[in-house]
């Protein structure tokens, strides 16, 4: 039973973790996608050779604007603590919120956040920047957790039924013992007869 209980902690921390690295892992991939227009029209207005300085700048204003439209609509997710946008070479492309750094987040949370980086690429595989997400996993676990705790509490409501069945097959080989004695002296007085 000791066995069969550590198994099941072991394997739901499992769970737990592959949960919380597949929604982190696929909402930096998402967000990587939903920044990609920027970076594609950057990247077109850089390729033109006769492109003024002029609309070079705006083409650059209107990328930072994407960006920071963007990012103020995914930072009020739920679950997402801090967003921050690098060009390709690891430079902060637009003032977008975050924080001073993972300690001081981690500080203030009660749970350690996770960092997921996602890569933002062009239809080529080039890579044209990087988007990074720190994750709360207090809020993405908070339902999983729910669950196992409602799955601890059936558990131990077994444990429990398993306990009583015990007791009661116990008490009735104990209670049926003497007639169990009685009916073999019986027949054993039979057999010698």
């Amino acid at each position: 039973m000791i066995v069969l209980i550590l198994l099941l902690q072991q394997y739901q921390s499992d769970w737990l973790a592959v949960q919380t690295r597949f929604s982190g892992e696929s909402i930096a991939r998402q967000y990587a996608k939903l920044l990609r227009p920027a970076f594609d029209a950057d990247l077109a207005s850089n390729q033109k050779k006769e492109v003024s300085t002029d609309s070079a700048l705006f083409s650059s204003l209107a990328q930072r604007d994407y960006i920071e439209n963007v990012a103020a609509v995914l930072v009020n997710e739920p679950h997402i603590l801090a967003l921050s946008v690098f060009d390709k070479d690891g430079r902060y492309i637009a003032p977008l919120p975050q924080t001073d750094s993972i300690v001081s987040m981690s500080q203030t949370q009660s749970v350690t956040p996770l960092t997921y980086v996602g890569v933002i690429t062009d239809n080529n595989a080039d890579v044209l920047g990087y988007v990074n997400i720190h994750v709360d996993t207090q809020t993405i676990l908070e339902s999983p957790l729910a669950l196992r705790y409602q799955l601890a509490f059936i558990a131990c409501i077994l444990v429990f039924l398993a306990l009583m069945l015990g007791i009661y097959l116990t008490r009735a080989f104990y209670k049926s013992r003497p007639w169990f004695i009685q009916t073999i002296e019986s027949i054993r007085k039979q057999n010698i007869t």
